[in-house]
């Protein structure tokens, strides 16, 4: 795990939400002892600002250089930064791959679902093209808090998520909450076979405290931040599949995703050795 973790990259755009990115980037480095890089990108649009554009190269250099120093002085990690100019996925993308990193940090926000309809949301556009882990930090997110982690168990045991949420819940002192659907009061039903199952196997690797249950609802995504927020929890885990998506609300077959309806961070998974069929991305 510590292997996995090695290089962290957190995606900087100077808001007040992505330096609480940055802060949980530092936080999670600094317990995994893993590189930490931010990174800026600039729209292609300053491309056409040929006055003004080393100027604001040279500003976005210094902020940068600012917020590693700020950063150093708190954590004692490696951190290093990059200025680029593009379309942000596309260029999230090509730095996790040029320096194989394994874990992105990002601002996100909530999204209404009329505008998520319509446009699809930096987060989502990132967490879709990248193979890396992708962690959403919200404004209401409270940082260096990590205390209570939920997982929502759907049609397969994680045995991927459930290695993270055990390797967070050991660096962290947490407590993780195994939750599952539990559809018309049905306990014999295959979901909380597979919460058993899931729970065992979590049980087997650790002797961190663990809350098993199941709860109401027909839809995963949606019980799991409905739980998450009663439970005043730090982070949910989600596989970057169908159970990261809300059911349909505005119209019959389309739903929204967590990472757009959340306030508390949302780390997707790419389960690939799980179960190939449940890695598919939702539309």
């Amino acid at each position: 795990m510590q292997e996995e973790f090695s290089r962290i990259l957190s995606l900087v755009d100077f808001s007040k939400t992505s330096f609480y990115a940055s802060e949980e980037a530092a936080l999670i480095a600094s317990k995994f002892n893993s590189e930490l890089h931010l990174l800026y990108v600039a729209p292609n649009s300053d491309h056409l600002k040929k006055n003004s554009n080393d100027t604001a190269q040279q500003i976005n250099i210094q902020r940068l250089q600012d917020l590693k120093t700020a950063l150093q002085g708190r954590y004692e990690i490696t951190i290093k930064y990059h200025e680029a100019i593009g379309k942000v996925n596309e260029v999230v993308n090509k730095y996790s791959i040029d320096l194989t990193i394994n874990l992105i940090v990002l601002a996100a926000k909530r999204e209404t679902w009329f505008k998520e309809f319509f446009f699809e949301s930096t987060a989502k556009k990132i967490i879709r093209c990248v193979d890396s882990e992708v962690l959403c930090i919200y404004e209401e997110s409270n940082s260096n808090k990590l205390k209570k982690i939920v997982l929502p168990i759907g049609k397969f045991v994680p045995k991927r998520k459930i290695r993270l949420a055990y390797e967070f819940a050991k660096k962290f002192a947490a407590n993780v909450h195994l939750i599952s659907l539990n559809k018309n009061g049905n306990l014999n039903s295959e979901d909380t076979k597979v919460l058993m199952s899931s729970y065992q196997y979590l049980k087997d690797i650790t002797n961190i405290p663990i809350e098993c249950r199941t709860v109401p609802g027909d839809n995963l995504a949606q019980a799991a931040v409905h739980y998450a927020e009663n439970i005043g929890a730090d982070l949910i885990l989600v596989n970057a599949g169908a159970e990261s998506l809300f059911k349909g609300m505005v119209l019959q077959r389309w739903g929204g995703n967590i990472v757009n309806h959340s306030s508390i961070p949302v780390l997707s998974v790419h389960a690939i050795n799980d179960k190939i069929k449940h890695t598919q991305y939702g539309a």
